[in-house]
């Protein structure tokens, strides 16, 4: 029995098969997640330039109105600078759907009441746009804005204090989930909040061309 045992104990065959066994799935773990930070960081970027875009694009409209054509494009900015976002659109109820919100405002600043000197301005939302799909929590802008600090969470019933000023601004919202490569299995889906601010070109405040899916707050 003894000899039985110190055999045993000599024998490696087979060690490196173990040794493998245990280090794969770490191996495999590292791999994935590798690949998935870079995806992810990479959809984040691109949902940035979207909405840089957007803002960017109203912003500088030339009539200060924004006719409904013009915002058809704004809202599929996020397809442009995204080349692949075609993957995940389906058709729903006889409607093309791909899981985006966009929401879309204008605001202006007042000052603030009775005031004649060295006056603070506030913001009042003048008109807002949500397109929802299949987004948990869309950021949609109120009427009703207050003036936050710009380290605060992303809300939609607070402009950062960086914009306020005389000067009318703009404001784009998307939201899009990520669905990570091993959803379900190590990672949950997330959805990405990205926002972007920019004071109107010539000083003048963006209305809308009448449309029903247009919020007038003023």
């Amino acid at each position: 029995m003894l000899g039985v045992l110190r055999r045993l104990i000599r024998d490696v065959r087979g060690v490196a098969a173990i040794e493998f066994a245990l280090v794969l799935p770490l191996f495999i773990t590292l791999f994935f997640g590798v690949v998935e930070l870079c995806n992810y960081n990479l959809q984040s970027r691109r949902a940035s330039m979207a909405v840089n875009f957007a803002a960017e694009f109203l912003s500088r409209d030339g009539n200060n109105e924004l006719a409904v054509a013009e915002r058809h494009v704004v809202e599929d900015i996020w397809m442009i600078t995204n080349p692949t976002a075609y993957l995940a659109t389906e058709l729903r109820d006889g409607n093309w759907a791909n899981g985006y919100a966009r929401a879309l405002a204008s605001v202006r600043f007042d000052k603030t009441s009775g005031c004649k000197k060295d006056c603070a301005y506030e913001p009042e939302t003048v008109w807002s746009f949500l397109y929802r799909d299949v987004v948990d929590q869309p950021v949609s802008v109120s009427c009703l804005l207050d003036v936050s600090q710009n380290s605060d969470e992303l809300s939609g019933s607070a402009i950062r204090q960086g914009a306020t000023g005389r000067t009318p601004v703009v404001i784009a919202d998307f939201t899009y989930p990520y669905k990570p490569m091993l959803e379900g299995w190590l990672l949950p889906s997330v959805e990405l909040h990205v926002r972007a601010i920019r004071r109107t070109r010539s000083g003048v405040l963006l209305e809308h061309a009448p449309d029903d899916f247009v919020t007038r707050c003023s």
